[in-house]
């Protein structure tokens, strides 16, 4: 009955007639979001008031990689901040994280293209959803849940939670002196809000939905001096953390910040650990919660951190990147064993370090050191009084990831302003990816360890005979126009795109490069290696004088290796290992 049932489904879709606009003539729907029209893969399909689109492309804009998996008849949909929906096609349930979630309308596959319920994907990814029918539109916007306002040594920090991506555009306005800051293609779910601040030459803060076509939330900050305002976003959220000081007040690089629980995080650095009190230091009264010690169990797959305390904890969490670790503060407590230092060595956790980081008021702190990013949770047991921090790992094993240096021996690629060759420079970054993702227990495969020429044709070959189910091939980009500068990741078939877009997202996050995309090209590593994902990353232009300096720089580098690797490592995440591995 239910396949019988999926057949007339996808008969009927097939039947279904197309969209039609307000003066009644047939058009096709178009699909809008965060402000860009997006290029549909086929025309999309309206069946009984649902929305069915085509996948390819579709949540990218959103900020979320989508994977089809056709010998399983499978989607998966992932972005930054960890969600994971799993489909599958006839399925009318999503599975988000573990839970089922129930569809107006099952995927289905027409014409060998996976179409999906739009709307109903998006919300589930936290996305404002609108159907217009008469303009045959599906907008979609981020959602603004809330702006925190934090104040510390002098400066002010609006963090702005986001459920996608969101652009700001500052200007500075006179009569009266503002800063407005217009968070692009976001919608604002609260009331309108006004809070007074008074601190960081600013008198208070104004926040309301400005528009609606395109969606745009305004924050207008009143000040009663000049402020210098700096925006920075996060790599494992949607948040924008906008930090202000006054003006001529030294400045550095804003943290982004994700919280858990109402306290605010306090100020300093986020992932330090300060040195012991001194001694003849108060004792903590006796009334104060304290932490006893921190726990390390661990369990095939599982890492737990056990925090000790003597009574109910209120805490915030944050994820911080260079290196990943999870920093949890736990507030209004005093840490008793002044400092603890406990070396882990799992597969993804490093160690974990623990101590009284500030007083007055009393904060202590506990910093999970991890090799890569993981999946974790943090429950409270024994009543509250111990707090369990469970990170798993991922199941990143079976897996054996090709690693292709560009060029190489005769043929020395793209040549710098300054004599820096491209052959050296991707060997150098592709044995730094190696050692990253061995220690995080993955098998790899290098097309070349050293100064070699390897026919082009021979690349792929290489990796699907020593047994790789994922292939990267390394360069360093040139154009005849030295001003041109960026990263920029390359794929062909569907199946790479998700791996293409965590890749790029990790490098310009990482360098702070220009994002130059991610783009289709019919190279021969690409055409020869469509049965596995496969992607070719430029990781910037060594044709550009600046870059190909900082190409130069063995830091440089290191980190540019880094983002290639916790790319990978996100995509070998939610691929399935293949069969037989």
């Amino acid at each position: 009955m239910k396949l019988a049932g999926a057949l007339l489904l996808t008969v009927a879709l097939l039947l279904a007639p197309p969209s039609r606009s307000a003066t009644g003539q047939s058009s096709p729907a178009r699909v809008i979001v965060n402000g860009q029209d997006v290029a549909l893969a086929a025309r999309p399909i309206l069946h009984g008031g649902v929305l069915m689109v085509p996948l390819p492309g579709v949540f990218e804009p959103f900020g979320s990689s989508a994977v089809w998996l056709p010998d399983e008849k499978a989607i998966l949909i992932s972005n930054r901040t960890r969600i994971l929906i799993r489909l599958r096609i006839n399925d009318p349930y999503a599975i988000v994280g573990t839970e089922p979630r129930l569809l107006p309308i099952a995927p289905v596959v027409l014409r060998d293209i996976p179409f999906v319920p739009a709307q109903a994907i998006f919300g589930l990814l936290g996305a404002w959803v609108r159907y217009e029918e008469e303009e045959a539109i599906l907008r979609v916007s981020s959602i603004v849940g809330a702006v925190a306002v934090q104040r510390a040594a002098g400066t002010l920090r609006l963090i702005a939670r986001a459920s996608g991506p969101v652009q700001a555009e500052t200007r500075h306005l006179t009569n009266p002196e503002r800063v407005v800051i217009d968070l692009r293609d976001a919608v604002f779910r609260l009331p309108d809000q006004e809070m007074p601040i008074n601190e960081a030459g600013v008198a208070r803060v104004r926040i309301a939905q400005f528009q609606t076509k395109p969606a745009i939330t305004r924050i207008v900050l009143d000040l009663a001096q000049p402020v210098d305002v700096r925006v920075a976003d996060s790599a494992t959220s949607f948040d924008l953390t906008m930090e202000v000081r006054p003006r001529g007040q030294a400045a550095r690089a804003p943290t982004s910040v994700a919280q858990a629980g109402p306290p605010p995080p306090p100020a300093g650095d986020p992932g330090a650990l300060p040195t012991p009190p001194p001694p003849g230091a108060a004792p903590p009264s006796a009334e104060s919660l304290k932490i006893m010690q921190v726990r390390v169990e661990q369990t095939t797959g599982t890492t737990r951190v056990l925090v000790d305390g003597t009574a109910t904890m209120q805490y915030v969490v944050r994820e911080l990147v260079d290196p990943d670790r999870l920093v949890v503060d736990v507030m209004d407590a005093v840490f008793i064993p002044v400092k603890q230092e406990i070396p882990v060595n799992s597969a993804v956790v490093e160690n974990v370090r623990a101590a009284q980081f500030q007083a007055d008021p009393d904060i202590a702190r506990v910093v999970v050191t991890l090799k890569r990013k993981a999946a974790y949770t943090i429950t409270a047991d024994d009543g509250g009084s111990v707090l369990v921090i469970a990170v798993t790992d991922a199941p990143l094993r079976g897996h054996a990831v090709v690693i292709d240096p560009g060029h190489g021996g005769k043929d020395p690629g793209a040549i710098g302003p300054t004599g820096l060759m491209e052959k050296h420079v991707t060997l150098d970054i592709g044995l730094r990816v190696r050692r990253l993702l061995v220690e995080d227990g993955i098998r790899v495969i290098m097309t070349r360890e050293s100064d070699l020429f390897i026919e082009l044709a021979d690349r792929p070959r290489i990796g699907r005979e020593r047994g790789g189910t994922v292939f990267v091939s390394l360069h360093a980009n040139a154009s005849t126009r030295t001003a041109v500068n960026g990263a920029e990741t390359y794929y062909l078939t569907p199946l790479s795109l998700s791996l293409a877009q965590m890749i790029q997202d990790e490098l310009t996050r990482t360098l702070a490069l220009p994002s130059r995309g991610i783009k289709t090209a019919n190279f021969l590593v690409l055409r020869d290696n469509a049965t596995m994902p496969t992607v070719l990353v430029e990781v910037a232009f060594i044709s550009h004088p600046q870059e190909e300096a900082r190409l130069r720089e063995e830091a440089f580098r290191e980190r540019i290796a880094a983002a290639v690797a916790r790319g990978i490592t996100r995509f070998l995440a939610i691929y399935p290992i293949p069969a037989g591995l």
